[in-house]
């Protein structure tokens, strides 16, 4: 039920080496003007399973399209305070320039007709002698990793993949364009980030303000639910065949039913401990504690905040778990003690700090178009 929100994430890769022409890294690199078609080659090119977010959040397209703006954004300042330059910086982006270009060139068709094999490993280390310690040179922890020869190996495989990319094109692509953006982004985003958080520390008084125009952010609920779940069970501990989940129609007429026993004066903790398909609250009559906004689901919270205290749902209120039953046990305003005001100093920080991105954004001329398309999901 609850759930996590994360504020500020892009794409991030871990990889073993490279060598790149240093010209491509360090010559000067102006903002990508994106089109549509190329935020969808760079979608299409993603695995399917990390656009399940973007497909079912209605506000996550705007989302993103904002992150990859100030993603670029992120760019174009470290490109002016020189940030490129520095050798830390350059080591990160070379070993980053190659695990792109070698994943992106594994995707294809015609890697999987011709796969990498010893003899490729072998003549490319023919060729470049030097280039496992010159690895190592620039990267010292590598030094320390176990079993040396597998790393060289994988190195070489690594070196090869790339070549292959670069010699089809890949990093001349649209798609790669992007992504090598974003993970710019990523490697001197902190930097960024942190210079302009140190001029967005809110004050006493603002938190105080922020506060108070908003109290329909601090109101905590506490209730109570019964879950009838459309969701397969889990295999039981004996290993036997978990019984058939409930189609929705089954599950909203058990739900339902549930309310009839309600109206007619049964008790709404018996019946959770007895039909809930919620574990977790279920053993506590479906007592799901105090919350606030963003900590469940919207359909949930939504039902929730339409209830008067000591009310339940006149209807079963529908989320991708299943169908809710839901009692308001309590409301109350959350007080602003310490760690509230923390709370609210790092929101309005987090505000600032996107605001400041969002002046980088238009001060580099950077649109993001918003009308390009998600993929649908893989057929099951």
């Amino acid at each position: 039920m609850k759930k996590s929100l994360i504020i500020f994430a892009f794409v991030c890769f871990l990889a073993g080496g490279a060598l790149v022409a240093q010209n491509y890294l360090t010559r000067p690199q102006s903002p990508l003007t994106l089109a549509t078609d190329d935020i969808n080659k760079f979608l299409a090119d993603l695995p399917a399973g990390n656009l399940a977010g973007l497909r079912e959040d209605p506000k996550g397209k705007e989302e993103f399209r904002k992150q990859i703006a100030r993603s670029l954004a992120i760019v174009a300042e470290a490109e002016q305070r020189g940030l490129f330059q520095k050798p830390e910086v350059k080591s990160q982006l070379d070993i980053a320039y190659a695990q792109i270009v070698g994943e992106m060139w594994n995707r294809r068709p015609e890697a999987k007709e011709k796969p990498i094999g010893k003899g490729d490993i072998e003549a490319f280390y023919r060729e470049r002698p030097t280039a496992f310690e010159d690895f190592l040179t620039q990267n010292p922890q590598f030094r320390q990793a176990p079993k040396m020869d597998e790393l060289k190996e994988k190195y070489g495989e690594f070196q090869v993949a790339r070549l292959r990319g670069e010699a089809a094109g890949v990093n001349k692509t649209a798609a790669f364009q992007l992504q090598w953006r974003l993970l710019q982004a990523n490697i001197v985003g902190n930097e960024i980030i942190g210079k302009l958080q140190e001029s967005a520390k809110a004050s006493a008084e603002e938190i105080e303000a922020y506060y108070k125009a908003h109290p329909e952010e601090f109101e905590e609920y506490k209730a109570s639910h019964i879950l009838i779940s459309t969701t397969q069970p889990p295999a039981s501990p004996d290993g036997k065949t978990p019984a058939k989940a409930l189609t929705e129609a089954e599950a909203r007429a058990k739900a339902e039913g549930l309310i009839k026993q309600l109206q007619g004066g049964a008790d709404f903790a018996k019946l959770a401990e007895q039909y809930s398909d919620d574990p977790g609250s279920k053993k506590q009559g479906g007592d799901l504690g105090y919350f606030r906004e963003g900590m469940m689901v919207a359909p949930f919270f939504e039902g929730v905040k339409a209830l008067q205290v000591g009310s339940f749902s006149a209807a079963p209120v529908q989320t991708q778990f299943g169908f809710h039953i839901i009692k308001l046990l309590d409301k109350r305003p959350k007080p602003l003690d310490e760690p509230t005001k923390r709370e609210v100093g790092e929101k309005l920080r987090q505000r600032k700090v996107e605001n400041k991105l969002d002046e980088l954004v238009a001060r580099y001329g950077i649109v993001v178009p918003s009308d390009f398309t998600v993929p649908p999901a893989p057929a099951s």
